[in-house]
């Protein structure tokens, strides 16, 4: 039902109008009477807009014209009918001018009224469906951006990087531009659902509807702060991560208490199961974001389901010093050169026996190199990706260690389980380390690849992997990733809910003009065109 307002100064005459027709049955209602311009802007200022408005021109205190311009100046979208008399010519054309399109003329003609709301009933139709058609396309844009952050940030937390720059070039394409400030400060938070014993039985049907519930239900709790990001891990649905910008260092213990109370809040009431809630040390700079993730995880370990104050550890400088950029590189470099001896050199270095380490610390930096262990698998390992979640339970259960010598054991038997992986990637086939380098172009085309950083990534010459990759895979490395690029467009053009703007930052180019030019040249078409040509193909 489609809302009227009616605006006559004269009674009878609005009575008429109101008379000449069964309104509800033309799919109308008069919602709102006015007796002239003035008293309409201030019932349209104090209630929902309707519809359509109907108005005369001829009025005391505000003219049907005078109203159409303020009415337009405060309520652009409005639609309105005139009311003229065959003497209004002057009225008629000043509100032509204005952009009024539709009028009736005094005495109103049942006929004409009815023909003119068949035709505003389809045209308000269409305008609704236009306005549903473009909500859904907005939610669609919204949550293919959301996934991508989401993506992106847990990269982040447990892949190897590029750049800095690359990094920070990406998020900016990722409406993430709030985390590209050098010194941008900003904080971990972890929460895990726990299920009751017995609450699902054997039912793994409703245990997996039970964590998209709560996916959703985190989700929807961090689209109240402008300051918050959700991410998680497929490995563990029933985890969710969030990092939150800190805007007001003054006030954000405050927020940070009210957000983790009302999210086991949310989670206890909506879904009725508890959940454990970690808080991580607060971080500086983006160089630190593996540290907060892996001191969200600590405190996650030691979190409690009563538990609900945000309370991190308060010494995260005495964890990261063991663990600077320089010894993650060197630990790295000890992994991937199969060089056991260096890595337990290493090892000891970082977990000092002259030291008295805290265990809190000690379990953090146990974090920070099963991050690294995972980091390194990922680029190496082919198949399955068993050790991957193998690493992943490791990180899991780090809490369940009883001692120091414990945890040395393991990282020695995890470390030992990654160089396996990347001996047999490294010293196999070159058709093997080919695999692994398309693996990784395959995940990363979004960013600013080029052969010498993948050289340099898998310990190859560059000329060599130029020569390598072209005779294994046929075409040029260069090519390869155009190719990538272009084809992921083409399934986005296809579906047809992204602007290109949108599409072109997804596929990794920096601009749609420059995307359109790449796309012309393969395909011998621009975007556009491929879309239609793809649209009219469907008619």
């Amino acid at each position: 039902m489609y809302r009227i307002m009616l605006i006559d100064d004269e009674v009878g005459v609005r009575n008429s109008i109101k008379a000449k027709i069964d309104w509800k049955s033309a799919g109308f209602q008069i919602e709102f009477e006015a007796a002239n311009g003035l008293e309409a802007m201030q019932i349209l200022s104090e209630q929902p807009l309707p519809d359509v408005v109907i108005t005369d021109v001829r009025m005391p205190q505000m003219d049907g014209i005078a109203f159409i311009k303020a009415s337009k100046e405060k309520f652009p979208h409005l639609r309105i009918i005139v009311l003229s008399g065959y003497s209004d010519f002057e009225y008629m054309k000043a509100a032509i001018q204005l952009g009024v399109k539709d009028y009736l003329l005094k005495p109103v003609v049942r006929s004409e009224l009815t023909a003119l709301l068949a035709k505003l009933s389809k045209e308000l139709e269409d305008d609704r469906n236009r306005i549903r058609e473009q909500d859904q396309e907005e939610m669609k844009n919204h949550q293919q951006l959301q996934l991508m952050q989401e993506q992106l940030i847990w990269q982040l937390v447990k892949d190897e990087w590029f750049s800095v720059s690359t990094v920070k070039e990406r998020m900016q394409q990722l409406q993430l531009s709030s985390l590209t400030i050098d010194d941008v400060h900003a904080q971990f938070v972890t929460v895990e659902m726990r299920i009751p014993q017995g609450r699902l039985d054997d039912w793994s049907e409703r245990k997996d509807l039970l964590y998209l519930a709560f996916q959703m239900l985190c989700r929807e709790s961090a689209e109240n702060w402008e300051q918050v990001y959700p991410f998680y891990s497929i490995s563990h649905p029933a985890m969710m991560h969030f990092l939150i910008l800190i805007q007001d260092p003054v006030q954000h213990g405050r927020f940070m208490d009210d957000f983790v109370r009302k999210l086991k809040r949310n989670i206890k009431s909506y879904l009725r199961v508890e959940s454990v809630v970690g808080i991580g040390e607060s971080i500086t700079g983006l160089r630190q974001l593996k540290d907060g993730y892996a001191s969200s995880m600590l405190a996650w370990s030691q979190g409690t389901i009563q538990s609900d104050k945000a309370e991190p550890n308060r010494n995260m400088l005495a964890m990261t010093h063991a663990f600077s950029p320089e010894v993650e590189r060197k630990l790295m470099q000890t992994i991937e050169n199969l060089d056991m001896p260096a890595f337990t050199k290493q090892l000891h270095t970082i977990f000092s026996a002259d030291r008295d380490t805290p265990m809190f610390v000690f379990t953090f930096l146990t974090l920070r190199i099963i991050l690294l262990f995972n980091a390194i698998a990922k680029k190496f390992e082919l198949g399955d990706a068993s050790l991957q979640s193998y690493l992943w339970n490791c990180q899991m259960t780090v809490r369940d260690y009883s001692s120091r010598e414990q945890v040395l054991e393991q990282l020695h038997e995890m470390a030992q389980l990654v160089m396996n992986e990347v001996r047999k990637t490294r010293f196999s086939s070159g058709q093997q380390m080919i695999e692994a380098i398309r693996n990784y172009v395959d995940e990363n085309f979004s960013y600013e690849l080029t052969l010498a950083s993948l050289a340099d990534m898998f310990h190859l010459n560059e000329t060599y992997l130029s020569g390598l990759f072209k005779t294994s895979v046929g075409i040029t490395f260069s090519d390869y990733v155009t190719k990538l690029r272009l084809s992921k467009a083409t399934v986005l053009l296809e579906e047809n809910e992204l602007k290109l703007t949108d599409i072109a930052t997804l596929v990794g180019y920096s601009s749609s003009s420059y995307f359109s030019t790449a796309f012309k040249k393969y395909y011998g078409k621009g975007p556009k065109e491929y879309r239609e040509e793809l649209l009219s193909k469907k008619v």
